[in-house]
């Protein structure tokens, strides 16, 4: 997810490419992000067979997709200087130390919507806990069914725990850069 977001986010960022570039750009992550997770696991179902890459690509794909939007907006907000460098070396040493602090924030929050979301990829057959829990609702073993349960609430409180540490310790909020990062109020 998060090196699909940093290849994806130019795509729509003002300040890379072109308007004609951009609005395909955009139109791609509309594409993906719009696109339910589960129509995604079920396509690379059918190409992978059942295993857990479906979900995963799944995942990825429409999670990145969110997290390039959300980070293309952001990049939006930022002003370069007028001797600011052009292309490979403006993304690297110019954009992307600027935005990593959102785009990890996004990614973070972003996580935690994964670990309840792949609970559910279950349903589809991948092998996720969402699997296990419907084979045992199917087999009526409702005392593994309660177990497993327990277990993904106690994985995403954990998940959520953690996340929420990270982004404290390093001071993360999504959609706010840190003050030399923001955009000028205007007059």
């Amino acid at each position: 997810t998060g090196i699909l977001a940093l290849v994806l986010f130019p795509l729509t960022s003002p300040l890379f490419g072109n308007r004609v570039s951009r609005t395909l750009g955009h139109g791609l992550l509309v594409v993906l992000r719009t696109t339910p997770e589960f129509f995604l696991a079920f396509f690379f179902l059918i190409l992978l067979g059942p295993s857990m890459l479906p979900g995963i690509f799944a995942l990825a794909l429409h999670t990145g997709a969110i997290v390039a939007h959300l980070t293309g907006r952001f990049s939006e907000t930022l002003r370069l200087r007028a001797d600011a460098p052009s292309g490979i070396n403006r993304y690297a040493w110019e954009v992307l130390p600027r935005i990593s602090p959102n785009l990890l924030a996004f990614l973070l929050y972003r996580w935690e919507v994964i670990m309840r979301e792949t609970a559910v990829l279950g349903i589809l057959g991948i092998h996720t806990l969402g699997f296990y829990i419907d084979s045992s609702v199917a087999e009526f073993r409702f005392d593994r069914t309660a177990l497993l349960i327990l277990a993904t609430v106690l994985l995403n409180l954990g998940v959520d725990a953690l996340s929420r540490t990270i982004r404290r310790h390093l001071r993360l909020q999504p959609g706010k850069g840190t003050p030399a990062h923001k955009a000028p109020a205007s007059s």
